[in-house]
């Protein structure tokens, strides 16, 4: 007999069906899941960063970004001071260089021309100095001194002149002060301005015409947020005269702050001024206290100007006693004269002469006697 032909399909229907009788059961599929999911786990984390020493050189980037950081913060901490104006100044930006020298987050700049001021700009043109030094270093702190050489005419654009006694020069002269002010604003709108003010002169009419000079720039300051300092107290006696000298509270010793010209200052004075100007500076925390500050703080608070002592008459050299003629007589020689019989003798001619009284010393006459006087 002929078997029977297989169903079409019948393959596929047969491994179906023995599977379903030998299949694994669900919880061996679950725990092959369970161990696969685990693989792929540790599989991951071997890639994450953090966990593993392969995340290492990520660490100094990370770092980088603030390493850099207080490099910026010590440049903006940096505090950029100027000093700028005429002699006076430079005495002042000197005592000032030394006290802070070497001291941390300080950029000290000064700049000072002789003889110049805001009335003479045919010296110097302090508005285009200030904008070119401050363009190059934009002031924290910007101190100005200048007066001193402006008790005169101001010249303006147009040629005309307001003359120092005429009203109108003050207000014209703290337009131009004002202008110092706003260039070092508009360098830096944060700066601190102070602009220090003429001490006292020597000289009577120079000595009016600074009251006159700090007067306005007091008021120009005033108006502006600039900060004056005033000077004259420090260079002035208890009845506001000019003084040349000071006492040392420490020491009780009285030293010259003036120079013989009345304008200028001696060493001690210089000291004794940029003292004076750190009392604002520094009560303001504007700069780092060093041991040069200290002692210039100390010199503000200890010198005191004194009275100069009344000048003394020139002393008229004692008067001669009248010259007594002696027994003795000389008798002219040819070529004789009284210096010459005077300095033979030992005598003094004018005594000869005042024994003599009615001979001509320019006509002595040879074989003439003469009385000679009581040597002394």
């Amino acid at each position: 007999m002929t078997a029977p032909a297989p169903p079409r399909g019948g393959h596929i229907a047969r491994v179906a069906a023995m599977p379903r009788a030998k299949r694994p059961g669900h919880g061996l599929v679950l725990a092959l899941l369970i161990v696969l999911l685990c693989l792929c786990g540790a599989a991951c984390s071997q890639d994450d960063p953090q966990k593993t020493p392969s995340a290492t050189p990520t660490a100094p980037q990370t770092a980088a970004t603030p390493g850099k950081r207080p490099a910026a913060s010590a440049a903006a901490a940096t505090r950029r001071i100027l000093v700028v104006g005429d002699s006076l100044s430079i005495s002042l930006g000197e005592q000032l260089e030394h006290a802070l020298a070497g001291a941390p987050g300080v950029d000290f700049t000064r700049d000072g021309t002789r003889s110049t001021g805001l009335s003479r700009p045919e010296l110097l043109d302090w508005p285009a100095r200030l904008r070119e030094l401050t363009a190059q270093t934009p002031p924290d702190v910007a101190v100005i001194m200048l007066g001193a050489n402006d008790a005169m005419p101001l010249t303006a654009a147009d040629g005309s002149r307001t003359y120092f006694e005429n009203p109108a020069w003050v207000e014209a002269y703290a337009a131009k002060a004002r202008e110092l002010v706003d260039i070092c604003k508009q360098a830096n709108p944060a700066a601190a301005i102070f602009w220090v003010g003429v001490p006292s002169m020597g000289e009577p009419t120079l000595g009016a015409g600074v009251k006159q000079i700090n007067a306005a720039l007091a008021a120009m300051c005033a108006a502006t947020g600039c900060r004056f300092i005033s000077t004259e107290a420090a260079f002035s006696d208890s009845e506001g005269r000019f003084t040349r000298h000071a006492r040392d509270a420490a020491t009780s010793e009285t030293v010259p702050i003036r120079t013989a010209d009345g304008v200028h200052l001696t060493d001690s004075g210089s000291r004794l001024l940029a003292g004076v100007v750190l009392q604002s500076l520094t009560g303001r925390e504007l700069l780092p206290p060093t041991a040069g500050t200290n002692e210039l703080l100390a010199q503000a608070r200890d010198l005191r100007a004194v009275a100069d002592e009344p000048r003394q008459p020139p002393k008229e050299p004692p008067a001669k006693a009248k010259p007594r003629a002696s027994h003795k007589t000389y008798t002219i020689r040819n070529g004789d004269t009284l210096l010459t019989i005077a300095k033979r003798l030992g005598l003094d001619p004018d005594d000869i002469a005042a024994v003599n009284p009615g001979v001509d010393s320019r006509r002595l006459s040879i074989g003439q006697t003469l009385r000679l006087p009581v040597k002394r």
